[in-house]
């Protein structure tokens, strides 16, 4: 009779009429060599991949909501509420013996949670050929990688902010109208902020096609005349709107569905925004929302530095907010790059902002 033989335990016993002898027979040494096709951590592309991701040019995601870098992948985060910014508790002699009052913060009954929005790139032998070094294809396959990743993330911003929870209304007149008031409705907006956190919005998000018709508004206009260059670029217009901190929103994404004719909108789409935000690792400070990124997938996290990755052992900065795997694919001839991405955005305080919608007609 033909005897059928499974591994247990290390020693191979034999399979009878579906079951597993007890017995165990002949002991063998079984050595179990790695795959070639293994991925490793490749430290010097995942520092240019950091490199990448830190560069915010047309992405406004960073300034909205701000990065931290987290130990957990998923905790409960601080809430902003009126409460919180806006009121403050009186304070009362202490008699002698008695507790001293406490500030407290409200803790969300909700988790942030760190998702891995990572993708692979491959680089294949035939078109590395074509280049005259070595490894400039890797560094353009991770510059595309981080690239989609950061749309994406821009993607996810706007659909976040615009989502339903921030307050918001449209503007009598159209901005690029030149009967229009862009710094009066903008003043409607952050003293509507301010009166409910007590706190003066800083950050102003404005797109690229709304940046190009205040260029040219006659009132905006009318306001520099008698500056040197008369120019209104962004340091113009955080004087006009006496706004501290105003970016352009230049991303644009593809709204068409594949394989039919290619058409692309901005992802911020006909919006401005206005809020309240800063940087910094201190979860009890408030902010209109907050991005958090577990960096604990790539380095354990310390108070001092946030991570000890190796982008940030090698100089790329740190904490590291994305790793780069790679491995060797021989079925399709190509170095296989791997790039893993642990983030999740919330909002923590909807009250620190105003979306003004629809500005340009």
């Amino acid at each position: 009779m033909k005897k059928s033989y499974m591994f247990k335990n290390g020693l191979l016993v034999p399979l009878i009429a579906g079951a597993l002898a007890l017995r165990p027979l002949r002991k063998r040494t079984v050595t179990v060599q790695a795959l070639d096709t293994a991925a490793t951590l490749n430290p010097i592309l995942t520092m240019i991949a950091n490199q990448f991701m830190a560069d915010d040019s047309g992405f406004v995601a960073n300034e909205v909501l701000p990065p931290f870098g987290s130990a957990l992948q998923s905790a409960q985060y601080y809430m902003f509420k009126a409460a919180e910014l806006a009121q403050r508790p009186n304070i009362v002699p202490r008699a002698p013996g008695t507790a001293y009052p406490r500030l407290k913060l409200a803790v969300s009954n909700d988790n942030y949670f760190c998702q891995d929005y990572g993708m692979e790139g491959p680089v294949a032998d035939e078109d590395r050929a074509k280049y005259s070094s070595y490894f400039d294809l890797d560094t353009t396959m991770i510059r595309r990688l981080v690239d989609t990743q950061k749309i994406n993330r821009e993607q996810r911003v706007y659909n976040l902010v615009t989502g339903g929870t921030v307050q918001g209304a449209g503007v009598a007149i159209k901005w690029n109208d030149a009967q229009s008031q862009p710094k009066t409705d903008t003043d409607a907006a952050r003293e509507q902020i301010r009166a409910q956190i007590g706190l003066m919005p800083n950050t102003l998000v404005l797109t690229q096609p709304t940046v190009n018709a205040l260029s040219v508004h006659p009132k905006v206009v009318d306001f520099f005349k008698y500056t040197v260059s008369g120019v209104v670029d962004v340091e113009a217009l955080k004087k006009y709107f006496q706004i501290p901190n105003v970016v352009i929103a230049r991303s644009i994404n593809a709204t068409n569905n594949e394989g039919q004719v290619y058409t692309a909108a901005d992802i911020w789409g006909n919006n401005a925004l206005l809020c309240f935000s800063q940087p910094g690792n201190d979860l009890s400070m408030p902010n209109f929302g907050r991005t958090f990124y577990w960096t604990a997938f790539t380095s354990p996290v310390t108070t001092a530095t946030g991570g000890t990755g190796p982008a940030m052992q090698m100089g790329g900065g740190g904490p590291d907010l994305i790793k780069v795997m790679s491995y060797r694919d021989e079925t399709v001839n190509s170095d296989i790059h791997r790039t893993q991405h642990y983030v999740g955005e919330k909002l923590t305080a909807p009250l620190a902002g105003f979306l003004i919608q629809n500005p340009l007609g």
